[in-house]
């Protein structure tokens, strides 16, 4: 995943770690002189894992329970050693495996900071320096001198969270803790990584949530079974996942809907979302351009043809805009490769997470030539220069007020 264009902050080298699962182990010192030895069995977590996370990618590991994920982030964490293989990171590294490790249930909001401020190898004055911004980060700030074994698991994990990446590390790893808090806590982690990615920082995110996956991260693994099953674009691995997931639920009886399907006379290879600086970004804000890139393939030229884009929402897939080329008076042919573009001059979408379809077919509609269903998604934040607003849409209504009833 890594060229000689980016210089490489991950690098990880034929890495295999196991674990040993014990079948009868003895509970007594006359146990264990007078029967034989423990009986284990070696469980590799890890075999053979190589790749590397360039300077400033986002990169997303995936896969189903017991697959490797954990461990694979706790190597890179430097809290596990593997067995064999090596693995080496250039910068600082802040990592969010457990939120809140290290703090003490009986000590309050204020000291905790302090304390694990300290486990992060940070100096007591630049903690302090750092104090407001993370109180107002984690929006608890009428807790902050409470015990925080008092704390709601959700002002716990904002502040976990808040004095996690208050040190601003090279390289952020985070597993499974976005999953904690309520949407609004989940929206602000998530403009947070967005900035961070932003800053140029490596990212390695383990998540269940897909959509977060494919919004945050460029690049992604599929870790099956403690082997490298997938890797590359975000939304592709995470389609070659789901297309397995579909496979082994059609296997066990379950009706599971594909993300992709179509004749395949004409392909679409890639689907990027810039901002209005032509930046490829998993993010955007209200009323700020936005434009859907969309590159493709075709057997032979294909006339009449047209580009169809939906957008959902993520969190009920409740379907908020629609629109192609066809419905814009657009007529045109598919050459053996090119590119679409549709553009948003202002985003009216509010904060959210959203999910998009992107389709080419006849420009009458009556079959499609390949439809990625739902298959990309973005996040949308807050526009600080907007009044605050309810809802999916901004609609940028005006108020007035009058003492003279009418008539």
């Amino acid at each position: 995943m890594s060229d000689s264009q980016h210089p490489v902050a991950i690098r990880c080298e034929n890495v295999w770690k196991s674990y040993r699962i014990y079948h009868q182990r003895s509970h007594s010192l006359k146990e264990r002189l007078l029967t034989r030895r423990n009986v284990f069995e070696e469980f590799w977590a890890l075999q053979d894992v190589s790749f590397e996370v360039p300077k400033g990618s986002t990169l997303g590991i995936i896969g189903s329970n017991g697959s490797g994920k954990s461990t694979l982030l706790k190597v890179m964490a430097r809290i596990l050693t593997p067995n064999q293989g090596r693995l080496q990171t250039v910068g600082t590294m802040s990592s969010l495996l457990e939120l809140g490790t290290g703090f003490h249930p009986e000590l309050t909001g204020r000291e905790n900071v302090f304390l694990a401020g300290s486990l992060l190898s940070q100096r007591r004055k630049d903690v302090e320096a750092r104090y407001d911004g993370i109180v107002e980060f984690a929006g608890i700030a009428d807790s902050m001198d409470m015990p925080v074994k008092n704390y709601s698991s959700g002002m716990y994990a904002r502040l976990a969270f808040a004095v996690a990446i208050s040190v601003e590390p090279d390289i952020l790893l985070i597993d499974e803790v976005l999953s904690v808090g309520d949407e609004a806590f989940q929206m602000r982690c998530y403009e947070r990584i967005a900035e961070f990615r932003s800053q140029g920082r490596t990212i390695v995110l383990v998540s269940h949530a897909l959509d977060s996956i494919r919004s945050l991260c460029t690049d992604a693994i599929w870790l099956d079974k403690g082997e490298i099953r997938g890797m590359g674009k975000a939304h592709d691995v995470v389609a070659e996942y789901l297309t397995e997931v579909h496979r082994t639920a059609e296997h066990l009886g379950a009706a599971a809907p594909a993300d992709r399907f179509g004749s395949m006379e004409a392909e679409i290879v890639e689907v990027s979302m810039l901002d209005q600086t032509g930046t490829e970004l998993p993010a955007f804000r209200t009323d700020e351009r936005m434009t859907f890139r969309i590159k493709y393939t075709a057997r032979e030229p294909i006339a009449d043809a047209a580009c169809v884009l939906q957008i959902y929402r993520a969190d009920n897939l409740s379907h908020v805009y629609g629109h192609s080329t066809a419905d814009a008076g657009i007529s045109f042919t598919l050459g053996k490769t090119g590119v679409i573009e549709f553009s948003i001059p202002r985003l009216p979408l509010l904060k959210g997470s959203y999910v998009v379809s992107v389709a080419l077919q006849p420009e009458h509609g009556k079959r499609v030539y390949d439809c990625h269903d739902r298959r990309y998604s973005f996040m949308v934040f807050e526009n600080p220069q907007l009044p605050v607003e309810y809802g999916d849409v901004h609609m940028g209504g005006e108020w007035e007020l009058s003492d003279t009833v009418p008539v």
